[in-house]
């Protein structure tokens, strides 16, 4: 009776220690601190500032507090939402990481091996929305690159018109966009009186590509990938086009600033007003902004 009662003490110390070194060792997601199983964003390069760690996969970081994911150490950048602000990753779980341009796991992305420390590239550096696990079969495309032909060289001149015409460069980008795109719902829309006259509309000399079923109304996702197809291609192309800047989806790139990559766009809010049912394109002119 004695040995049995040792041996059952035994087991029972044996199951306990064995369980309390489970919990030990276990990632505890999103505590701030990059453990064994986690994937972990920072918010500088070179796995510096805050970090903001993951058990899991994430569809969307969320754009605001109290309900974005959020960077979690005490650091550079604490408090501040994930999305659009990491600069650096560290893959510690046994799989690989995708990091994502878009929501839903679309767009430009970059994937991560196991244990791989890395800074992100131009792309997706503070314009990160959604990672996911286990995504090694992504492409890792450059998003400029899509799949639509290159265009031929844009040779018509600068001319300043009255909207709704479109100026001679202008025509040229919109016929090239729905010859080599499909994209037909481009317009330069009427004289806009509460511009400057010499606005890129009122000129003749921009366009706004609708995407979604209708202005002021949010694109579904496939009509948002539709969209960064399009604007990519309008990026990669500028210098041909004679393109000067294109804004979607609260990001504006320009020649200009091109090495800056997609910047938020603050001068509009609102479907609209931010860019998110249409994609605008404004040709290079000596007219106005």
């Amino acid at each position: 009776m004695l040995k049995k009662t040792i041996f059952v003490a035994l087991m029972g110390a044996l199951v306990s220690a064995s369980f309390g070194a489970g919990v030990a060792n276990a990632a505890t997601d999103r505590n701030g601190v990059c453990e064994s199983g986690e994937f972990c964003l920072y918010y500088n390069s070179d796995q510096a500032g805050s970090v903001s760690d993951f058990a899991g996969s994430i569809s969307d970081y969320g754009d605001s507090q109290p309900s974005c994911y959020e960077f979690k150490s005490a650091g550079n950048g604490q408090g501040v939402c994930v999305k659009n602000n990491a600069a650096a990753v560290w893959n510690r779980t046994s799989g690989n990481v995708t990091v994502y341009y878009n929501s839903g796991y679309a767009g430009a992305n970059q994937t991560f091996a196991s244990g791989a420390k890395g800074n992100l590239k131009a792309e997706l550096k503070n314009e990160n929305a959604s990672h996911r696990f286990g995504a090694g079969s992504d492409p890792d495309p450059d998003p400029g690159t899509g799949t639509y032909p290159t265009p031929p060289t844009n040779n018509q001149p600068s001319e300043a018109v009255r909207a709704p015409q479109a100026s001679k460069r202008t025509a040229f980008v919109r016929t090239q966009i729905a010859d080599l795109t499909g994209e037909k719902q481009c317009y330069v829309g009427d004289y806009r009186s509460g511009e400057s006259s010499t606005s890129n509309h009122n000129t003749g000399n921009a366009l706004d590509c609708t995407i979604s079923n209708a202005i002021g109304q949010y694109p579904n996702a496939t009509q948002k990938a539709q969209g960064w197809k399009l604007a990519y291609w309008l990026q990669k192309h500028a210098v041909k086009l004679d393109v000067r800047y294109v804004i979607w989806q609260g990001k504006i790139w320009s020649v200009a600033r091109a090495s800056e990559g997609w910047r938020n766009y603050t001068a509009g809010s609102g479907v609209t007003g931010g860019h998110y049912d249409h994609v605008h394109v404004s040709m290079q002119n000596p007219y106005g902004d």
